[in-house]
């Protein structure tokens, strides 16, 4: 079983990751995000994820607050060191510093609330178009080292329906489904998959260029206007199967059917 998650109290925990990140120059900061992990990964101490806010003089002027800090936090002892932007140098760009707390929850990679997982997505500061770097990132938590080890971090953009989803039911339970628009015509989307390997790393099982085009007008998601492609390539769906039905579907969505390799609702 895990640590008892009531040997430190919430409150003494929030005060030691506001006392570390005043230490290192945050200004006005507050939690916006507790979660204790210790039951759900039954870790031999106690861990908590914390996220807070900063309220000081944000570094851009479409903002009016400070950035994001994520601090995982061991016992009372906070690590808030985490960057989930890939390839950031020094001076640090409004669009690669974490601005907006999008998610931060627990998800299962497996079926019956099994082999548990951190998912935390944070938004950039937003441009004048409305554009913000989504940062995403799985943890899984390692007994034998008691520590919580990144297994998976991407970077899309929000505009041009770029998404990176974590596929939480079905023979994908588990997986990372990444889309992003492709640089050429004809403009379509690159579909990646990604799924843990042996040592819970999550790596590319697939990618290829989707015959979902940018701004056709198929009211579906592109993850969910690609998922017969997907799971046929991955050997879970032929064409006569039933289509897969989205988790969520638009309003007015009455009728799933195909057009030219692409699910569509109407």
């Amino acid at each position: 079983m895990g640590a008892d998650k009531a040997t430190i109290a919430t409150e003494e925990i929030d005060r030691s990751v506001m006392a570390t990140l005043s230490h290192q120059g945050a200004e006005k900061p507050k939690v916006i995000s507790h979660i204790d992990l210790t039951q759900t990964f039954e870790t031999v101490t106690q861990w908590t994820l914390v996220v807070v806010q900063e309220g000081g003089q944000p570094i851009t002027e479409i903002e009016d607050h400070g950035p994001i800090h994520v601090c995982l936090v061991k016992a009372n002892k906070p690590d808030c060191s985490e960057n989930l932007y890939q390839d950031v140098g020094k001076e640090r760009p409004p669009f690669d510093t974490p601005y907006h707390l999008l998610t931060s929850r627990v998800v299962n990679a497996g079926q019956n609330q099994s082999s548990p997982l951190l998912f935390i997505q944070l938004c950039g500061a937003e441009g004048p178009n409305g554009n913000c770097g989504i940062a995403t990132a799985l943890y899984r938590y390692e007994r034998e080292t008691d520590r919580f080890i990144r297994v998976f971090q991407g970077l899309t953009g929000r505009n041009n329906n770029e998404a990176t989803r974590f596929v939480e039911r079905g023979s994908l339970q588990g997986n990372v489904i990444v889309n992003y628009p492709t640089e050429n015509a004809p403009y379509t989307y690159w579909i990646e998959v990604y799924r843990a390997d042996e040592s819970g790393q999550y790596v590319r099982v697939l990618r290829y260029r989707g015959h979902t085009g940018y701004g056709d007008g198929n009211p579906l998601a592109v993850a969910d206007s690609e998922m017969p492609e997907i799971l046929s390539h991955l050997g879970f769906w032929k064409p006569g199967d039933a289509l897969p039905v989205p988790a969520h579907l638009p309003k007015g969505c009455s009728h799933l059917y195909m057009r030219r390799g692409e699910e569509w609702c109407k």
